[in-house]
């Protein structure tokens, strides 16, 4: 969680647009849970017979609960599932608007332009795998595959969403009928159209380049270009 939060911090749109991820606790969680995460995190190195007594009882009560709900289960499964304070936090996203931070709603989020809107919901996402690889081999690939993005997007914003694959360094395969991704935000693209004619049962495949500035067909990246 807090890789996420530094990579969405450290990547300020150009728009002026800042964003912030906070992850909470559900208000509908386990009975008891808010008081204890509250003990569990306030309290210091030794803990009162109070505390001890109260999170103890929570605790007994979610393996009771778990057990309730399960028919067939092994004791390791049980502790794990009772266990999992994952399922009781929830992510939200923030987003500054006139100086002040809004939890990014259904309402909310349809206040801002079209850019905006792909960027505060696009954004988080690319932090996320960004996080997930930030402990894999500085050489392994980083790679995310996506499927029509950024599809309703104006071609401006567009650009912007593609600038932050590279800011965040990840190493993405996108599909599209119509996006060639060709913009200056992005310093090196492959690209491979293809083509086929009804009745025919062959694809044609060409190789084009994107350097930052042209599109070349068949070429190979400059030196040192990524």
């Amino acid at each position: 969680v807090h890789r996420m939060k530094e990579e969405i911090q450290a990547r300020p749109t150009s728009t002026g647009m800042r964003l912030r991820l906070e992850w909470a606790p559900l208000s509908d969680g386990p009975p008891g849970w808010v008081e204890a995460r509250r003990r569990l995190l306030s309290t210091g190195s030794v803990w009162s017979p109070e505390d001890r007594d109260a999170i103890g009882e929570f605790l007994h009560r979610r393996i009771d609960d778990e057990r309730a709900s399960k028919e067939v289960f092994t004791w390791r499964e049980l502790l794990f599932s009772a266990f999992d304070y994952r399922k009781w936090h929830e992510f939200s996203i923030h987003r500054e608007q006139d100086g002040t931070w809004r939890k990014l709603t259904r309402r909310t989020h349809g206040t801002g332009s079209g850019g905006e809107k792909a960027i505060a919901l696009t954004m988080p996402q690319l932090a996320a795998a960004a996080a997930h690889y930030a402990g894999a081999s500085p050489s392994a690939p980083r790679l995310i595959l996506l499927d029509e993005a950024f599809v309703g997007v104006d071609r401006e914003m567009r650009g912007q969403c593609m600038g932050l694959l590279e800011s965040f360094d990840l190493d993405f395969v996108m599909t599209s009928e119509r996006e060639w991704g060709c913009y200056s935000t992005l310093s090196a693209l492959a690209i491979y159209q293809l083509t086929r004619q009804p009745g025919i049962d062959a694809i044609h495949t060409t190789r084009w380049v994107w350097n930052g500035q042209e599109r070349r067909e068949g070429d190979m990246p400059e030196q040192g270009s990524a």
